[in-house]
C-alpha cells in the first residue's frame, strides 16, 4: 500500500514532533522529590552538615530535598535501603567507608556487592580522625611514643570506637611492631569513658570526642588521619609529617546511587552534586565539623571506592579480624 505524497508529509512531520516530546518525557528528571539516606543519627555533626547541602540542592534542582537518616549495621541497612529504592536518581546514599569497605571485608553476606551494585557519582568529604594519647605514655612525638611502646611489650592498650579507628589503629600497631591491646567499642561515646579513666591509652579519634578528651589536659593529638593538615587543629601534623606514613585506610564519604540507574540521570545528578558541595557556604560548617570538602569526577570516586576496598581486606587481614556470619 503507497501513501499519498500529502498523507506522507504530514506523518513525517507527526513524527518529527512527537520526537522532541519523547525525549523531553525520558529527561525529566527531576520529576518528584529527592531523598539522601545517611547512616548518621539526627542532629550529629555529619547530619547537619548534610541537610546544609540537602538546602542548597533544592536550590539548584527545584525539588525538595530531603535527608533521612538510617543508622545501624555500619551503614549496611541505609545501603540496603538505598537498593530497595527505584534507580530513577530520586534517592541517593549519603555512603561512608564502613558501609562500602569495611563490612563488605568481614561480613559473609553484606546483602549488596560494593562495586557491582551501586554507581558512585562524587566523594563529599574526608572525616578527620585525630590519634590521641593519653598522658601515662611518655613522648612528645609519634615515633617517641611508639617507642616507648615497644620498649614494654602488652603494657599499653588502644581503643577504636568505629571501624576507621580499629583498623587505622591496628595499621599502625603491626607496621611499627609494638605490642598494644585492641580495645573495640561500639561507639565513640563508650571509648572515651575509658580513655578518660586511663584504662585505655590512645584512639583514633572524630572531633565528635574531641572536647571530651581535652578538656582536662590528660590527652594530646599526635597526628591526623589526612593528607594535609585539618584546619580544625592546624598545629597537629599529619601522619606522614609525623614520619608514619603507613596508613593507608581513608575515612570516606560519598555519593552513590543504585547501578541500575540510568546514565544520564547519574551524570546529572553527580553534576548537580559537585556543584553544591563546592559552593563557599559549605566551607564553615565542615571546616567547624572536622570535615575535608572533596567534590571530585565520578571516574575518581570509582577509583577510591576500588582503592578502599582493598585497602581496609588488607587492614583487616593485619589485624587478624574475624569475619561475622
Amino acid at each position: 500500500m503507497q501513501l499519498n505524497p500529502k498523507r506522507r508529509q504530514l506523518m513525517l512531520a507527526a513524527t518529527a514532533l512527537a520526537l522532541p516530546a519523547a525525549s523531553q518525557a525520558q529527561a525529566a528528571w527531576p520529576s518528584k522529590p529527592i531523598r539522601i539516606l545517611t547512616p548518621f543519627t539526627a542532629g550529629g555533626a555529619t547530619d547537619i552538615i548534610a541537610r546544609v547541602l540537602a538546602t542548597h540542592l533544592q536550590t539548584a534542582l527545584k525539588q525538595p530535598v530531603s535527608v533521612e537518616p538510617k543508622p545501624g549495621a555500619d551503614g549496611a541497612l541505609a545501603a540496603q535501603e538505598l537498593l530497595r529504592s527505584p534507580a530513577d536518581g530520586h534517592t541517593v546514599y549519603l555512603a561512608t567507608a564502613s558501609a562500602l569497605s569495611y563490612v563488605p571485608n568481614v561480613r559473609k553476606s553484606a546483602g549488596y556487592d560494593p562495586l557491582k551494585d551501586f554507581t558512585p557519582l562524587t566523594q563529599f568529604m574526608t572525616f578527620s580522625f585525630y590519634l590521641m594519647v593519653h598522658e601515662s605514655l611518655p613522648g612528645k612525638t609519634l615515633a617517641e611514643v611508639l617507642a616507648h611502646v615497644k620498649a614494654n611489650p602488652g603494657k599499653y592498650s588502644y581503643a577504636s570506637g568505629n571501624s576507621t579507628a580499629l583498623l587505622a589503629a591496628a595499621q599502625l600497631v603491626t607496621a611499627t611492631g609494638a605490642d598494644m591491646v585492641s580495645a573495640p567499642y561500639k561507639g565513640e561515646s563508650q571509648a572515651v569513658v575509658d580513655m578518660v579513666g586511663g584504662r585505655v591509652h590512645m584512639m583514633w579519634s572524630s572531633p565528635a570526642v574531641m572536647p571530651a578528651l581535652l578538656k582536662d589536659g590528660k590527652f594530646r593529638p599526635l597526628a591526623v588521619l589526612l593528607p594535609e593538615r585539618s584546619s580544625l587543629m592546624p598545629d597537629v601534623p599529619t601522619i606522614g609529617e609525623a614520619g608514619m606514613p603507613l596508613v593507608n585506610v581513608v575515612p570516606w564519604g560519598g555519593f552513590v546511587v543504585p547501578a541500575a540507574t540510568p546514565k544520564d540521570v547519574s551524570a546529572a545528578l553527580a553534576k548537580a552534586l559537585r556543584e553544591a558541595i563546592a559552593l563557599p557556604e559549605m566551607r564553615p560548617p565542615a571546616d567547624k565539623a572536622g570535615l575535608v570538602l572533596r567534590p571530585g569526577p565520578q571516574e575518581a570516586f570509582a577509583r577510591l571506592l576500588v582503592e578502599q576496598l582493598a585497602a581496609y581486606g588488607q587492614a583487616i587481614k593485619e589485624a587478624k579480624i574475624p569475619q561475622e556470619s
